[in-house]
């Protein structure tokens, strides 16, 4: 799946949002490893399909259709630099492991500088993110200091035209009326001169690892009934 975010230089087009003439990265965004990084990866959040479905048609309604190249998405991470890729991807593995899925769900939307952001609960993704930062801290941006879980649902328009968005999807006829689901693991991405290009998905192991041993203690207890709790896995 290949996406585009957001770009740096941009002029105005006549439906009030912008048209990317080249995507160069800010310095706050670059990674600080002392080099030129050829290769940046971003580290979003993976959710159910119907979850992920519900906020991008919203996203779709509101996105200036000539620069939306992405789908709605919540990412921890927007400038993961290529020469620490095995650094990263070991963390990343180690950390998925051990970690539950855990309920996703969208707040209130809210005013940004150039459109509308949607809040999102899921309290275990700050903790992911804190766990991350931890062992990257030496070497991430400025702008991958801090994370605020959110769904860019707009960007890149006038101010009167965000002000319509948010007011038509917090109280419109058609406002948005919310949506719920499951965080099940961690996609990364290849940033391109404004592409997203999906690299590799982390689903959470510990989830799956107590299911099957549910499974497994099921059928020992149908199989030896006589064994009963001494036939669970240990």
């Amino acid at each position: 799946m290949s996406q585009s975010s957001g770009a740096h230089n941009r002029r105005h087009s006549s439906e009030g949002g912008y048209t990317a003439e080249e995507y160069v990265r800010r310095p706050d965004h670059t990674p600080q490893t002392g080099q030129d990084e050829s290769e940046k990866y971003i580290l979003a959040l993976q959710t159910d399909p119907a979850h992920h479905k519900a906020v991008t048609a919203l996203r779709n309604q509101h996105f200036p259709a000539n620069i939306n190249r992405l789908s709605a998405h919540v990412a921890l991470f927007r400038a993961l630099p290529g020469s620490q890729l095995p650094v990263i991807q070991s963390a990343i593995q180690h950390l998925v492991h051990h970690q539950e899925t855990f309920p996703i769900s969208t707040g209130e939307p809210f005013p940004m500088t150039h459109g509308v952001g949607l809040h999102v609960h899921a309290e275990p993704a700050a903790h992911i993110f804190r766990t991350l930062k931890e062992q990257w801290d030496g070497f991430l941006s400025k702008q991958d200091q801090s994370f605020r879980a959110h769904y860019t649902i707009q960007n890149k328009v006038q101010s009167s035209v965000a002000q319509k968005s948010l007011v038509e999807i917090r109280s419109g006829p058609h406002r948005f009326e919310g949506s719920t689901g499951t965080v099940t693991g961690l996609s990364l991405y290849l940033y391109d001169r404004g592409y997203w290009t999906l690299k590799h998905t982390y689903p959470f192991r510990a989830e799956k690892d107590v299911e099957k041993a549910h499974v497994v203690d099921r059928i020992d207890r149908e199989e030896w009934p006589s064994l009963g709790a001494a036939s669970t896995p240990k």
